[in-house]
């Protein structure tokens, strides 16, 4: 196991050199001058060229990724051109808001998503069987801006049930030690503000979980039909053992390992910033600020936020690999 982990992350050192280099040129290929997108049309040459000096892009190319790879590496990505403020400084602001959202919106997918596509499998054939796959190829295909525009039309627009926008109501007095609005809430002994977080999550999270739920009821369903048709299933049902002994032994947990895999890459991708459901919701998060420095060619932000989104992606995917071990004991990492 300790030669695995330090395998794996020994390859990160390849892959995320590889992974800036390829971020780095296909930032600069994009459309526009930063500098110009920054100050406006109507900037003239001279400031316009006092800002590209005064953020290095006057620079050749090999100068400005030396410069970007030297600062990578101690965690310093320099100072957005949008906000003038260290890009770890806005990490640190608004990962704790995307981690929130996508852990509500993972358990949502998980709590439901298991369970039916289980159900499902047991059921094959039937209504649930039908209806499942159906719900699970809507949710694939609703597109997530549509879904979240419906969702506040209808709680928050018609029935008034929920807020519509933010992460919490901006005449709440509440402090935030940890940026984690529910947790804070909690540990301050401000429970109407933790109360307040989790109604602003509601709806985004279910926007941005349908997606991972309908592949993980997917999922879930193709893996426990494999399992429950193998021999050691039918051996077990006719030595009688329970029908919830069966589940948890024999069935959930062979049949676990192709959604724990599904479960790292949905993880992976939903830390990495849900761009159109932050900004729908006007949530303020990774998404949405990326969202933005794109629009404005903010390009120290860009790199700071996607290279960082890469390395949560790598890291979760080979704690995924390191599960497997302990899911399945025939599965052996070395």
């Amino acid at each position: 196991m300790a030669r695995f982990l330090v395998r794996r992350l020994l390859q990160l050192i390849p892959i995320l050199l590889g992974l800036s280099i390829l971020l780095f040129l296909w930032i600069r290929a994009l459309p526009g001058d930063p500098a110009r997108s920054l100050l406006g049309e109507r900037a003239t040459a001279e400031t316009v060229a006092r800002v590209r000096q005064l953020y290095g892009f006057d620079e050749p190319i090999a100068v400005q990724y030396w410069e970007f790879l030297k600062r990578a590496v101690q965690l310093d990505f320099g100072n957005s051109s949008r906000t003038n403020k260290p890009v770890t400084e806005e990490m640190a602001r608004l990962f704790p808001a995307t981690i929130e959202l996508t852990t509500v919106a993972l358990a949502i997918a998980l709590v439901l998503g298991i369970p039916i596509g289980y159900f499902a499998a047991r059921r094959y054939g039937t209504f649930l069987d039908s209806f499942s796959i159906t719900g699970s190829l809507l949710g694939v295909t609703i597109p997530v801006f549509f879904l979240g525009y419906i969702l506040k039309f209808i709680f928050a627009v018609q029935l008034g049930w929920l807020p519509t926008s933010g992460r919490q109501d901006r005449r709440m007095a509440a402090e935030h030690p940890t940026g984690f609005y529910v947790l804070d809430g909690v540990i301050t002994g401000n429970f109407g503000a933790a109360w307040d977080a989790i109604t602003h999550l509601i709806l985004p999270a279910i926007a941005l979980g349908t997606i991972p739920l309908a592949i993980i009821a997917r999922i879930t369903r193709a893996s426990v039909l494999d399992v429950i048709n193998e021999d050691y299933v039918r051996t077990a049902e006719s030595k009688g053992l329970e029908r919830s002994t069966i589940t948890r032994r024999h069935v959930l947990r062979n049949a676990l390992l192709p959604v724990v895999t599904i479960v790292g890459l949905q993880l992976g991708l939903l830390l990495g910033g849900a761009i159109l459901t932050e900004t729908v919701f006007a949530f303020p998060g990774v998404g949405s600020f990326l969202f933005e420095s794109i629009r404005f060619r903010d390009y120290a932000t860009m790199q700071g936020f996607i290279l960082v989104a890469a390395f949560v992606y790598v890291v979760v995917n080979t704690l995924v690999d390191v599960s497997y071990g302990f899911i399945d004991p025939r599965v052996r990492v070395r």
